[in-house]
C-alpha cells in the first residue's frame, strides 16, 4: 500500500503546526513561573517615573539651584545626583567611581542641605530612600526617620549581605524637590 503525497504534506502540516503550538505553550507557561520584580526607582512604580521623568529632572535642577546637598555613605560624598541610572549594573565591576560605599553590617549615612544664598542649614528637610537590589525586590531597606543633629541628617543602616546595590531616593524642603539614585555594591 503506497501512502499518497498529500498525505505526507497533510503529516508535514500537522507536525509543524503541534510543534509550534507545543512551543507557545512552553514559553507561556515559563514565563508564567518565573518571579517579577517591581522597579521602585526614586521610590515610585516604574510607570509613573517613566510619565514624569523630564518633570523629575526639572525638579532635580531647581532644587540644586536652591540648595547645596551632600551625601555622605561611610566616608564617601557624593551630590544630588541621577546619572548612575543609565548605567548597567556591570559598570561597577570596571573603575566606576560609587563602587565599594557599602559594607556588610552597619553603615552611615550623612546628608548635608543648606540654602545656597544665605549659607543656612535646613532643618525641616523630608528624606525618604529607598536601597533595593538590583534584581529582586526581597531585600529592600527603606531608610527613613533621619536624625538631625549637629547639622546633619544622619542614620545607621544594617546591609545584611554582599552583592549590588541601587540606593535611590528623594529630599523634599518645603515644595521643592531633589531626585537621588546611584549604583553601589557592598563588601566584606
Amino acid at each position: 500500500m503506497k501512502i499518497k503525497k498529500y498525505r505526507l504534506w497533510l503529516l508535514f502540516f500537522f507536525l509543524i503546526f503541534g510543534f509550534t503550538f507545543g512551543m507557545i505553550i512552553w514559553t507561556i507557561k515559563s514565563t508564567m513561573s518565573v518571579p517579577v520584580y517591581e522597579d521602585k526607582s526614586f521610590l515610585s512604580s516604574y510607570h509613573i517615573v517613566d510619565s514624569d521623568y523630564n518633570s523629575m529632572m526639572s525638579d532635580n535642577r531647581d532644587f540644586l539651584k536652591k540648595y547645596n546637598i551632600t551625601f555622605d555613605i561611610n566616608g564617601n560624598r557624593v551630590g544630588l545626583i541621577v546619572k548612575d541610572i543609565f548605567l548597567g549594573q556591570r559598570s561597577l565591576e570596571k573603575n566606576h567611581i560609587h563602587r565599594d560605599f557599602l559594607k556588610v553590617g552597619e553603615n552611615s549615612i550623612k546628608i548635608s542641605i543648606k540654602d545656597k544664598n544665605s549659607s543656612k542649614v535646613i532643618s525641616n528637610a523630608k528624606i525618604e530612600l529607598l536601597l533595593t537590589r538590583a534584581i529582586e525586590t526581597n531585600g529592600d531597606i527603606e531608610i527613613k526617620d533621619f536624625i538631625f543633629k549637629d547639622n546633619l541628617y544622619s542614620k545607621t543602616v544594617k546591609i545584611p549581605f554582599k552583592g549590588h546595590w541601587n540606593l535611590t531616593g528623594r529630599v523634599t524642603v518645603n515644595n521643592n524637590r531633589g531626585y537621588f539614585f546611584i549604583k553601589t555594591n557592598s563588601v566584606l
